[in-house]
């Protein structure tokens, strides 16, 4: 079998360091000895920067490891609506499946580490982009929860979708190290994921009070106008 090239090894290692360690307790020259690599340009020749080393193992979810918001969105292209509980089961077999490989978590822990941390913003900012993808989900939960204020159930989903995010890291990170974990401790695979779904659900499927015009997006205009178009779910403020 050939050796991987010198990209395929930095990737490699990063995944494996980032996701045991932390990406902001690895260093680059960690990273570049462990690779088995000299040279301390390596990376800036093949990714760049840390940084689109990182983006560039996000990516590999984004590829089809975790598609939730697809399989949400075509969850809704049936005869019915889905209930909460099959909306919601969506994301959570894809956490569990994820985080049931080696690969998966490392790969989770990357993720809520970037995604958390490193680029808060990102999925908010996907929401407001206009790509197909995120249009097709957002009519989706406009579907699934039209008893809701439209940026209610948004706001309502974008905190599910990032606290089953956090479990799984928190778990992906026990399963890695066989340390302990302070927070969360289910040893039980399916107890783990019906944890997971009663946590989704309970987040879905709360009472509300609010309407669409308690909630803002992006700046207020300033003469008190509505503004032009719909900004998007990000920027949520109260």
């Amino acid at each position: 079998m050939a050796e991987p090239d010198a990209r395929t090894r930095l990737r490699e290692v990063a995944l494996d360091l980032f996701g045991r360690h932390g990406v902001r307790e690895t260093s680059t020259r960690e990273i570049l000895a462990a690779a088995g690599l000299r040279n301390p340009s390596a990376i800036t020749y093949h990714f760049g920067s840390k940084a689109e080393l990182i983006d560039d193992l996000v990516g590999e979810l984004y590829g089809g490891q975790t598609p939730v918001l697809q399989w949400q969105g075509e969850l809704v292209d049936g005869a019915r609506v889905p209930t909460i509980d099959q909306w919601a089961a969506v994301a959570v077999d894809g956490a569990s499946t994820l985080i049931s490989t080696e690969r998966g978590r490392l790969l989770a822990r990357v993720w809520w580490e970037y995604d958390g941390f490193l680029h808060p913003n990102v999925f908010e900012e996907f929401l407001a982009s206009g790509h197909p993808t995120a249009v097709r989900w957002l009519d989706a939960v406009e579907t699934t929860f039209s008893h809701l204020p439209r940026f209610v159930a948004v706001a309502r989903n974008v905190t599910m979708l990032r606290t089953l995010e956090w479990m799984i890291a928190r778990r992906a990170g026990r399963l890695l190290t066989g340390s302990p974990s302070g927070g969360l401790s289910v040893d039980n695979p399916e107890a783990f994921r019906q944890l997971m779904q009663e946590v989704a659900v309970g987040i879905l499927a709360a009472p509300t009070q609010l309407t669409d015009t308690d909630v803002t997006f992006g700046d207020e205009p300033e003469d008190g106008a509505s503004a032009g178009g719909d900004p998007g779910p990000g920027n949520v403020t109260g």
